[in-house]
């Protein structure tokens, strides 16, 4: 692991600069907007960079499509966040009611896919090396994914607000187990149970982890919101004058009835 951690640590390093250099020269609007839709397009032609390889060059891209179901449906948190993104950078009102649900969820629901991909990412526990493309390419592809949505908050477009965060990382949750039961369901019923098990897109059918069994979908969506409450509150505290914050509107309310 401590080869990961440290590739990792690299990917950061550059990520950082990145994140810099495009503060410092995207300073008008519309560079900024150019910046967020190239970003995730970057991403995504790397998340399927394999598959355009097989296609173009050796002829086995259908093979590889199939060995490879999350290119084919979103089974995974990061897949979704990576096409929201992109939907998102090309928002033309970026304090829209769309574009402020798809900021919330690309930056607090891809904070934590991003960093779990990357740091406990499934395929290097597996297969501990950075000497198999496709295990470098699936670190670098959170990596990538990491830098689009930290451009919201460095081009000054997150717009922290409890009650609208809360709500909209609640309406991700759902969606995200609504994906999750679609995926699973279509493996299930064109390839077979035991496809839909392997596939076990959103971890709703097993733990990813064999050590942690109880560690599905539920659990860890009510473990996510916890920790998003803790965080929008704490956000909230910062942002808000003493007296005006959630829990004094509720406690006001409370009062009142």
């Amino acid at each position: 692991m401590g080869t990961l951690i440290l590739f990792n640590c690299i990917l950061l390093l550059i990520i950082s600069a990145l994140l810099l250099a495009a503060k410092k020269w995207a300073t008008s609007e519309r560079a900024k907007r150019t910046v967020l839709w190239i970003a995730p397009l970057v991403t995504i032609l790397f998340h399927y960079s394999s598959f355009l390889y097989h296609l173009l060059f050796t002829g086995s891209g259908i093979e590889y499509l199939r060995e490879t179901p999350n290119l084919i449906l979103p089974i995974y948190p990061c897949n979704v966040v990576m096409w929201c993104a992109l939907f998102y950078g090309f928002t033309a009102k970026k304090d829209g009611k769309l574009a402020l649900f798809l900021s919330d969820y690309v930056f607090w629901f891809g904070i934590a896919s991003t960093l779990v991909g990357m740091f406990a990412n499934v395929d290097f526990i597996v297969n501990p090396t950075l000497r198999d493309f496709e295990i470098v390419k699936s670190i670098v592809a959170h990596a990538t994914l990491l830098f689009n949505l930290l451009l919201i908050p460095v081009f000054g477009y997150l717009r922290p607000a409890f009650w609208r965060n809360l709500r909209n990382i609640f309406l991700s949750v759902v969606g995200m187990y609504v994906i999750g039961l679609y995926c699973n369901l279509m493996f299930e019923v064109l390839v077979g149970a035991d496809a839909a098990y392997d596939v076990n897109s959103m971890f709703i059918i097993h733990s990813p982890f064999e050590a942690l069994p109880l560690l599905r979908y539920p659990l860890i969506a009510v473990i996510g919101l916890f920790a998003y409450l803790i965080i929008f509150t704490m956000c909230d505290i910062i942002r808000s004058p003493k007296g005006e914050r959630w829990f004094n509107q509720v406690l006001s309310t409370l009062r009142k009835s």
